[in-house]
């Protein structure tokens, strides 16, 4: 039994450090539209469109089409809800936040020249902030497993280091755990099975052991964007901006175990919750180049890139576990606060875009965008080679995906009706196993006058993902993943004073 040996050492640093994974890079990379309620109503379709500031995050070329000045702030809401499938049981939850998607401020100058004179007719310098990303969710789940455990997952992690290497030390009971291998040993969730070989302390054979876990996630991600646009004689709008994102995302994990109640060994696993959480801050600066072409009164054609961004990033967590063994003997341990600093590398965006103007009666718009998501890499100062399995993982994992959006409006005297459908395609490379795309329907109403404007925007988000609790070594276990149905609605009103 794990008892025998008690004299150890101080664990390795290989058992101690916070992973960052592929999943860590995808979260700050998959950006979506956001910003104003005009552009959210019509799906962020604003590369060519103009004179909006939501257009900074996609083509800041044009916002040279802007000829008032413009201040605008804009407050919204999401509701969202999701629909976790383990181990063929479902379970629902739901979330709520109010947020401020954006404010924005556009000086818009004429130049001296004559209007008959070819040349630069107007320029527009840009600032605002723009929401980018919504963190918010609660993922949960439960189900009777069959086949695995979390148990197995720290089991595995502990193989080929003796016992003395993976027992707590004094400080460590004194003062909370560094590693979460150390800490589920003393918590009885694994046993020692021969020489530096361990295995989950759960009967074999009788192997029912109901799984429940949730996951609440908070935070998000914004822009700040500084602009400058030129229009070269009503024909030519060239743009660029410079961003910083800034990142904030929060995740507190619950996940708890309880054995099969025919095991009765007084030393087993009767049940456990290990629990984590994990805040994320940083941010860097990336830049946009855009240009836009009025190849005649009812048709603007645009290109844009947004060059690839280096984000600074830390993480501060800490993790605990509370078990009980069938003899009624319980532990609460509780580990240090950690933190680890990293950088993210998240990849370029270039995208294509075309506004067709219908007179007086409104237009259509669209855009279409390409991520390589298999050039996101993680890097860290102290080379820890959990960096480069990531990145190894990444290569192989994810590719290339098409992002595309389309909105359109109808004028009615001062008032605007606004559509619009957006699909974001999934980063995987295995199509059958693919369920990360993101779908988004969007309407509006805005009312418009000389001086002043109030928009209306509503976008319906679907969401396919899957979330797996643990990725075990051994192959010949089957995977368990919980299928993610998330459905949210968002709200924005936004406010604009034009002088």
């Amino acid at each position: 039994m794990k008892r025998i040996i008690l004299s150890g050492l101080t664990g390795f640093l290989c058992l101690l450090t916070q992973a960052q994974n592929d999943i860590d890079a995808l979260r700050y990379t998959n950006k979506k539209f956001g910003s104003t309620a005009k552009s959210m109503s019509i799906a962020g379709a604003v590369g060519a469109l103009g004179a909006d500031i939501s257009s900074a995050s996609v083509n800041p070329a044009a916002l040279a089409q802007f000829k008032r000045g413009e201040f605008s702030i804009s407050l919204g809401f999401l509701n969202g809800s999701n629909n976790s499938t383990f181990l063929n049981n479902s379970v629902s939850d739901n979330t709520f936040k109010l947020n401020i998607p954006n404010v924005g401020l556009v000086f818009a100058n004429r130049t001296s020249g004559s209007n008959k004179k070819k040349g630069w007719k107007n320029y527009s310098l840009g600032f605002n902030m723009a929401r980018v990303a919504d963190f918010n969710r609660v993922i949960n789940y439960s189900g009777t497993n069959t086949s695995s455990s979390l148990m197995d997952y720290f089991a595995e992690r502990a193989n080929g280091y003796s016992i003395s290497q993976i027992r707590a030390t004094d400080d460590e009971f004194d003062f909370g755990f560094n590693s979460k291998t150390t800490m589920a040993w003393e918590a009885y969730l694994f046993d020692s099975v021969g020489d530096k070989r361990y295995a989950a302390n759960a009967n074999p054979i009788l192997h029912d052991i109901y799984q429940k876990e949730i996951l609440q996630q908070s935070g998000g991600m914004n822009e700040f964007n500084f602009s400058l646009a030129g229009n070269y004689n009503h024909l030519i709008y060239l743009g660029a901006t410079i961003s910083y994102t800034n990142v904030n995302f929060k995740e507190i994990r619950r996940h708890s175990e309880k054995n099969d109640p025919r095991v009765t060994d007084p030393f087993s696993m009767n049940n456990f919750t290990y629990s984590e959480s994990l805040k994320t801050t940083g941010g860097g600066f990336s830049g946009r180049l855009g240009m836009v072409i009025r190849t005649s009164d009812f048709l603007r054609l645009g290109l844009s890139l947004q060059t690839p961004q280096i984000l600074n990033l830390e993480d501060n967590y800490d993790f605990g576990i509370v078990s009980q063994i069938n003899d009624g003997t319980t532990f609460d341990f509780e580990s240090k606060e950690g933190s680890y600093s990293y950088s993210l590398l998240v990849p370029g965006r270039y995208t294509a875009s075309a506004t067709g103007i219908i007179g007086k009666y409104g237009f259509i718009t669209g855009d279409i965008e390409t991520v390589d998501y298999s050039s996101m890499r993680l890097r860290s100062d102290d080379k820890n080679p959990a960096m480069e399995t990531a990145n190894d993982l990444i290569r192989s994992k994810y590719t290339s995906a098409i992002n595309y959006r389309l909105g359109a409006e109808i004028v009615l005297d001062d008032i605007r009706l606004r559509g619009g459908y957006a699909n974001y395609g999934s980063p995987l490379k295995d199509v059958e196993s693919s369920k990360n795309n993101s779908e988004f329907i969007t309407g509006g109403i805005g009312l418009k006058t000389e001086y002043w404007a109030l928009d209306l925007g509503i976008v319906h988000q679907r969401l396919r993902d899957i979330h797996q609790p643990y990725v075990l070594n051994n192959n010949s276990v089957p995977a368990v993943y919980a299928d993610n149905f998330f459905k949210a609605n968002s709200v924005v009103i936004s406010l604009i004073s034009k002088f």
